[in-house]
């Protein structure tokens, strides 16, 4: 994959001169209007996502499921030290919890529309006894149909599918004593469809969420730095382009509520 040098997204007079040579990968500069509309793109799909990911890790924890204008099912198990699985969870015994997600939405974000599926098995362990922390880690899909984006550099529609990992998240027990994740990593694996008059060709990315503690999390597109805000509710832009520096909330500042997601 090209290295790109990010330097702002052209007007949109330049698209046509560059995003045939962006599907080509002739371009000797490694970027193209295309590639950081692509990136943009695949920015508010991945901050969506995690948005939505950070809710299901905080509900999972006690086997929970949230819905709130989605549609889904859920399978949940919950196992003891011994690994041994229980009827129903327990607040002392049960040390882990396995859980599968199945959901679908419609989302409408500044200025983006689109059809989500999103698939989720994750495990949650650190429960036996009085932790402070719990941890979760896990596999996912997602497919982003219908996908269309209206701004300053014109409509365009995409079609996306992809698969993540999450490693190692770290939340706080008490949940509500900090809502955002302390550390640990999702990662996705994207495939964008890019249909012009030239054709169509897909373009693939590595896109990178790294927790700190805040509602801040750092991601990564193919290296290139983004900013999630976990905070963003339900029909705002969810992300910053670039790394700003915000300081992090204390324990208890904050909330993610159903109607943020």
């Amino acid at each position: 994959m090209n290295t790109r040098t990010r330097t702002g997204l052209f007007a949109l007079a330049a698209i046509g001169a560059t995003t045939l040579v962006g599907c080509s990968g002739d371009d000797p500069t490694g970027t193209t209007a295309l590639d950081q509309m692509i990136d943009a793109d695949l920015a508010m799909v991945a901050a969506d996502g995690t948005i939505e990911d950070v809710q299901a890790l905080r509900d999972a924890q006690h086997g929970g499921f949230f819905m709130d204008n989605r549609s889904g099912a859920r399978t949940v198990q919950f196992f003891d030290a011994a690994g041994v699985e229980q009827d129903a969870y327990d607040e002392l015994t049960t040390a882990s919890i396995y859980m599968t997600m199945e959901m679908s939405r419609e989302i409408e974000r500044d200025g983006w529309s689109a059809s989500v599926s999103r698939t989720r098995e994750m495990t949650v362990t650190g429960l036996e006894g009085v932790e402070t922390t719990r941890t979760v880690n896990g596999v996912g899909s997602e497919a982003i149909t219908r996908s269309r984006h209206s701004d300053t550099e014109g409509l365009r529609e995409r079609e996306m599918t992809g698969t993540r990992t999450i490693e190692d998240v770290v939340h706080t027990v008490p949940f509500e004593d900090n809502p955002y994740p302390l550390s640990g990593t999702i990662t996705r694996e994207m495939t964008v469809t890019v249909t012009t008059e030239a054709g169509t060709r897909t373009h693939t990315r590595t896109v990178i969420i790294t927790f700190n503690g805040t509602q801040y999390p750092e991601m990564t597109i193919d290296g290139e730095p983004f900013e999630v805000d976990l905070a963003a509710r339900e029909h705002d832009r969810p992300f910053h382009e670039g790394r700003p520096h915000h300081p992090g909330p204390g324990p208890g500042d904050g909330h993610l509520d159903g109607d943020q997601l």
